[in-house]
């Protein structure tokens, strides 16, 4: 057993019966006294516990109310099993090291070790991308430093830019960066897996007479320029979909069996709207309405749920759903 499990428990049986010996310690974990000895000392030395010997009850406890282990208990553990779990999958966490594997196998031990090998975190469409261009553009993010890149739009046209990396999120299994675009002086999002850096440059000087720092490149990007933490926030919330923009027209949706039971305990949008209703057939249904940038992604949402949902409105989405399943059924009519 690690010694983080023990003391969560010290603390935990302090908290709830009143006090704990070495001796139910030791028995606990299978340790020799004198580890648990020095358990109590590392509460008290490390973490200012304000833990003492009490001579009349016959162990130890807090002489004071503390709380510095409240919400630290097995939850804590918990969370590193999971958190190990996901770092075993590349994709989900591109930028690893050894020594965070080890740090969280030291953390957890014992019984709760075994969580991470039993929990496992599978997307099929998760998009894997390279560990050194996480890494640059992590390394960009905490900088606030500018990247020469050469981008391939979703056409398949190239083109080079000056990017400052100010997010970095994967959506639906795919990664994004969201980066101030020096081309277009306007935040844009960009695929990270279409992305390739082609040079790193020096953020601006915060300090000194000549506003930049001796590295800091002649036309590097001006941190000023760059848009506040609440114009991020509103970019990324905008709207349905990859952090699209304004809205153009609200969806409607209507699902039905288990695509309506499954749909109502997800959430597209945060400002979707379910309500309740009664199909044609008198069979209970469920309508999501939520504000669209583009209609082509929800479109791919709508038609993967199969005969289990129908666009509703409006008239042009619904049109793009119809003139897609007509296509579909003439591929299945084609001889080959």
């Amino acid at each position: 057993m690690s010694q983080l499990e023990r003391i969560f428990f010290i603390d935990r049986m302090i908290r709830d019966h009143g006090g704990i010996s070495t001796s139910q310690i030791a028995h606990k974990f299978e340790v020799s006294g004198r580890q648990a000895k020095r358990d109590i000392e590392y509460m008290r030395d490390r973490l200012n516990a304000p833990i003492v010997w009490s001579r009349r009850h016959g162990h130890y406890e807090y002489s004071e109310s503390w709380e510095g282990l409240r919400f630290a208990d097995e939850t804590t553990l918990l969370a590193f099993a999971f958190l190990k779990a996901i770092l075993g999958h590349y994709a989900y966490v591109p930028v690893v090291s050894e020594e965070t594997i080890g740090m969280l196998k030291a953390k957890l031990g014992g019984r709760y070790a075994a969580i991470a090998d039993k929990v496992r975190y599978e997307l099929p469409d998760m998009e894997h991308i390279d560990g050194e261009t996480a890494l640059v553009l992590c390394q960009a993010l905490l900088d606030t430093s500018a990247l020469d890149i050469s981008y391939t739009d979703a056409k398949g046209e190239p083109s080079e830019r000056r990017i400052v990396p100010l997010r970095l999120i994967n959506y639906a299994g795919k990664w994004y960066c969201v980066a101030y675009d020096s081309k277009t002086s306007e935040l844009r999002t960009f695929a990270v897996s279409r992305i390739a850096i082609t040079a790193t440059l020096a953020r601006e000087s915060e300090s000194g007479a000549s506003g930049r720092s001796e590295s800091a490149t002649p036309d590097a990007i001006s941190k000023a320029s760059l848009p506040s933490e609440e114009e991020i926030d509103t970019f990324l919330s905008s709207s349905y979909g990859i952090f699209k923009g304004e809205p153009i027209g609200r969806a409607i949706l209507r699902f039905y069996g288990g695509a309506a039971r499954a749909v109502r305990e997800q959430c597209w949008h945060r400002d979707q709207q379910l309500s309740d209703v009664t199909a044609q057939d008198g069979s209970p249904a469920l309508d999501m309405s939520l504000p669209v940038h583009d209609w082509t992604e929800l479109l791919g949402r709508a038609l993967r749920c199969g005969a289990n949902c129908e666009v509703i409105g409006p008239p042009e989405f619904r049109a793009r759903w119809a003139e897609e399943i007509a296509t579909m059924k003439a591929l299945t009519e084609t001889k080959h």
